[in-house]
């Protein structure tokens, strides 16, 4: 066999080599990615199910608890089973059963009338994952649960249920959903995922191929001119292609053939380090932006955003907006109501930024939720919240914060400070920061104390709270926007409009920073009382 022969074969051999490895990577690599995306989008779909009937069903639980507040419960009364019985999306429905502490019960009402008056019990066996959750649920707790469903003609779908309790009664609002519902739109984007894969797939093989046959060309016409050091060469590249990228050769002779071998050295060292630079990189910043743009998604899904929140609710009106620094905020806001007659509000601004603030973030806000819930007053949710955050804080971060309960029936708001910058009372007579000493900021001290401040409010009055990202915009020469400066703008204002009054003083903090770059998170909440329920 001739050198020029052995010559071919060998950078024949290499261009294959190469060309199936990264072909290898290339086809493993767009698989990956579309599994992986197509697992994402499965997780984001189930979070929209679990939401969304989530909601449902603590809507439909609400509306029946107002209805049995004047009026009894009748299994035949047909206008609450127009309540209580809905159909949800397009296989889904809602139905009410008994049975809160007694460890057992009855349907009052489903949309199958066969098993209206049957005992929850009955389908212990047939649905043991569904009789599980409606045992949580007679203790008298919200539960969702997946659990798997044989229709009549055999075949078995997953369904997806949500129990709530209805407040001041033994009933438990039901709703149930089949899960592969909403899974069409994974499917089709699966198909085209599909059809993208494989026709990314085709053109990276053809390349190859391609590039494969160039080479092979081209090593035909250089092995004409090459003699006795080839050997050398063809076995350094052998070497090579077989993945020993420490592999060296040095010949001296002067001519192309030891510029070859110089060339080849350097090549396999740049090639493992750029392997392993490509490696580490791309795998840390893929890492880092899936992270951050899951954690945005989470973030954005939590803070209200839907205005106004309350259609049916005339006596106020409420809007929010925050605008983060970064990928993820450290400011937060929030409102819900604790009973029928009474809303929380709550806005915060937690220290530092990015991921982690939103992460202390996420918990403040939960907390602060949850204890308001309990209906124990401001002062005693932030003194729970500042305990139980104090409690693992070995960063020792921190947020401060202003939670509020609004009476809708008598006009008074009870407000509690954690350390947060004072809000902007408007009223007919006179506007101007609201003057209440502030309490601790909560978080880094478990033993804080925490009081309550009241304020009676009337029709056309309004708070405005803010983060200090708006008293601490600045321009490029690194002056501040200021109290004085904002107070200057409010007085300036006629238009009491919760969205246009926020509106507004992000336009007048835009122009005050011209374009500097915006440092800390910016977060706006207006609350404006209409008219006092009853009066």
């Amino acid at each position: 066999m001739t050198i020029r022969t052995k010559l071919i074969l060998v950078y024949g051999a290499l261009a294959i080599l190469f060309s199936a490895i990264f072909s290898v990577i290339g086809v493993v690599r767009i698989t990956e990615n579309a599994t992986d995306s197509a697992d994402k989008m499965k997780t984001t779909i189930r979070s929209g199910l679990e939401k969304i009937l989530g909601e449902k069903a603590h809507d439909l639980a609400g509306q029946i608890e107002i209805y049995l507040q004047n009026h009894p419960l009748d299994p035949k009364d047909q206008n609450l089973r127009k309540i209580v019985v809905q159909k949800i999306q397009k296989t889904g429905y809602s139905g009410l059963h008994d049975g809160v502490g007694q460890g057992d019960g009855r349907y009052l009402f489903h949309p199958d009338p066969d098993i209206e008056g049957k005992r929850l019990s009955d389908f212990r066996y047939k649905l043991p994952a569904l009789w599980e959750a409606i045992q949580k649920n007679l203790t008298g707790q919200s539960v969702g649960q997946y659990y798997l469903w044989e229709g009549k003609d055999g075949s078995i779908r997953e369904k997806y249920f949500v129990g709530v309790p209805v407040r001041g009664t033994a009933c438990i609002l039901f709703a149930t959903v089949y899960v592969d519902e909403f899974y069409q739109p994974l499917i089709q984007a699966q198909e085209t995922i599909g059809k993208e894969r494989d026709a990314t797939i085709s053109i990276f093989l053809f390349s190859s191929l391609l590039a494969t046959i160039i080479m092979v060309l081209v090593s035909v016409l250089i092995a004409r001119g090459i003699s006795r050091p080839i050997r050398q060469v063809a076995f350094l590249a052998r070497r090579i292609g077989e993945g020993n990228l420490d592999a060296r050769l040095h010949i001296s002779t002067g001519d192309e053939m030891e510029e070859l071998a110089e060339v080849l050295n350097k090549m396999s060292a740049d090639l493992k380090a750029y392997i392993e630079n490509l490696r580490v990189t791309t795998a840390a910043k893929e890492r880092m932006e899936s992270e951050l743009q899951v954690a945005r998604d989470i973030q954005q899904s939590i803070i209200p955003h839907t205005f106004p929140p309350y259609p049916d609710v005339r006596e106020f009106d409420i809007y929010g907006k925050m605008i983060p620094a970064k990928e993820v905020a450290g400011d937060f806001y929030d409102y819900f109501f604790i009973r029928p007659d009474k809303l929380g509000i709550m806005i915060g601004d937690v220290s530092g930024k990015g991921v982690p603030a939103a992460l202390f973030m996420f918990m403040s806000r939960a907390l602060i939720r949850v204890y308001g819930m309990e209906g124990g007053g401001p002062a005693e949710t932030l003194f729970k919240t500042n305990r139980m955050l104090a409690a693992n804080n070995d960063a020792t971060m921190f947020v401060t914060v202003i939670y509020a309960e609004y009476d809708l029936g008598t006009g008074k708001i009870v407000i509690a400070n954690g350390g947060h910058t004072p809000p902007l009372l408007c009223t007919e007579e006179a506007s101007g920061f609201l003057d209440f000493p502030s309490d601790p900021i909560v978080g880094p001290l478990l033993e804080s104390d925490y009081h309550e401040w009241s304020l009676a409010m009337k029709g056309g009055d309004m708070l405005l709270f803010y983060t200090d990202g708006v008293t601490e915009a600045q321009t490029a020469e690194g002056i501040m926007y200021s109290e004085e400066r904002l107070a200057v703008w409010n007085a300036g204002q006629e238009d009491r409009d919760p969205e246009r009054m926020c509106h507004s003083l992000l336009i007048d903090v835009a122009d005050f920073a011209k374009g500097a770059p915006q440092f800390d998170d910016i977060t706006l909440l207006a609350f404006r009382v209409n008219n006092i329920r009853g009066a």
